[in-house]
């Protein structure tokens, strides 16, 4: 196994590596442990758990801590690349047509039944998460119910909901610990929480003045740009859908880029491709800023997760096991994947404008729910069910 074998494995698997992230890391799994050999069943087993420590996509951590741990810094990076780079490609090829082509009828009429879809695939995708990752834990759905509630009644940004539910979940799961050890509870005062809080709160308003009065020096386009997109890849845990609800605050509701029906379809693109779902990154870069804007939003999406995956990999053994970190990362799961439900509540706005939008909508959840079908077919099928029905009427 040389780097260049690496490299052209996940190149392959970046071209072949449709159904989102844990069809991929299946996939990981059965070419490298039973085929190829590369990997032991437990080693496997510890590179997935390792990627539930850092932030950003999954099978992209699965793949770059497998390349690291077999063959060091050079084969992570080629590991990165192959595994991103067809489905970067794919979809600013989309992009481009899409930015050129998007008002012809069939287009119009094509991306009128994905969008009913693409809420589908969101709501399935949330619910789906929640109950593999919460299994019977309560205080779980409780922060869950919680996160969906704040979100749809008061406009917090979701990386706010994600710190705090991860704050609240370190002080109710290691109470939970001194409780059992010790008889008794002996709570965590408050102070370090509000001291957290402010701490956070500090650094964001500071940074987000640092940004902006670097701006006045640099492309301001560009570094708002790497500022949503490297907060979006660096502070999301979870399913990529959890950082495209981020993204979505952003992109859509903050800096206007977009619009909503317009960040749809980027995630249509993203859905039909092979790669993580975060590629949609590459189509936003490139309706805002063109092909420099869509490099640039990719790496700044994934660096992130790379950088944070490379310095644990000199400590993961130590903290993997850790009681505050595992207890941060539960509540930070449970908001993140709360903001999957809202995101697809938001958008849905914009995709369900009829009956046959609604009905499109239902019949995506049916299919989903109890048949095995790929998300991709389900929007190829929504595309032309779309073009069907306006050709009819």
């Amino acid at each position: 196994m040389t780097n260049f074998d690496i490299f052209r494995y996940f190149l392959y698997l970046g071209i072949a590596g449709f159904g989102g992230p844990l069809a991929i890391i299946n996939h990981i799994r059965q070419d490298l442990v039973y085929k190829k050999k590369w990997m032991t069943l437990e080693e496997f087993r510890d590179y997935f758990g390792y990627s539930q420590v850092a932030p950003g996509p999954l099978a992209f951590q699965v793949a770059v801590y497998f390349a690291y741990f077999k063959k060091g810094f050079t084969a992570a990076v080629l590991a990165a690349v192959g595994l991103v780079l067809p489905s970067f490609l794919i979809v600013l090829l989309f992009s481009v047509f899409y930015k050129e082509y998007r008002d012809i009828n069939y287009i119009v009429w094509g991306l009128y039944g994905i969008s009913p879809v693409i809420i589908s695939i969101i709501f399935h995708s949330g619910f789906n998460l929640s109950r593999s990752v919460f299994a019977n834990d309560k205080f779980q759905y409780v922060l869950f119910f919680a996160a969906i509630a704040i979100s749809l009644f008061y406009r917090i940004h979701i990386l706010f909901l994600i710190f705090g539910s991860a704050l609240i979940a370190v002080i109710y799961y290691t109470s939970v610990e001194r409780k059992n050890k010790s008889g008794g509870i002996k709570s965590l005062a408050l102070f370090p929480f509000a001291l957290l809080s402010e701490i956070f709160a500090n650094l964001y308003f500071h940074g987000r003045d640092f940004v902006l009065g670097a701006a006045e020096l640099i492309n301001v386009k560009f570094l708002e740009m790497i500022t949503v997109f490297t907060k979006a890849g660096a502070l999301t845990y979870g399913s990529g859908f959890v950082i495209i609800g981020v993204l979505r605050q952003d992109v859509v509701e903050n800096l206007h880029w977009l619009t909503a029906k317009e960040f749809l379809d980027g995630i249509a693109f993203g859905q039909i491709t092979p790669g993580p779902v975060v590629i949609t990154s590459t189509f936003i870069g490139y309706m805002v800023s063109g092909i420099p804007g869509s490099v640039l939003s990719t790496i700044s999406i994934f660096l992130p997760t790379f950088v944070i995956v490379m310095i644990l990999t000199q400590v993961i053994e130590r903290v993997k096991d850790n009681i505050i970190l595992k207890a941060a990362i539960k509540g930070a799961n449970a908001a993140a994947i709360g903001a999957i439900i809202t995101t697809a509540y938001f958008l849905s706005k914009d995709a369900l404008i009829d009956y046959a939008t609604f009905g499109m909508f239902a019949g995506g959840m049916l299919v989903l729910f109890f048949t095995k079908l790929k998300p991709y077919y389900l929007i190829i099928s929504g595309a032309a069910i779309g073009i069907l029905i306006r050709l009819i009427f």
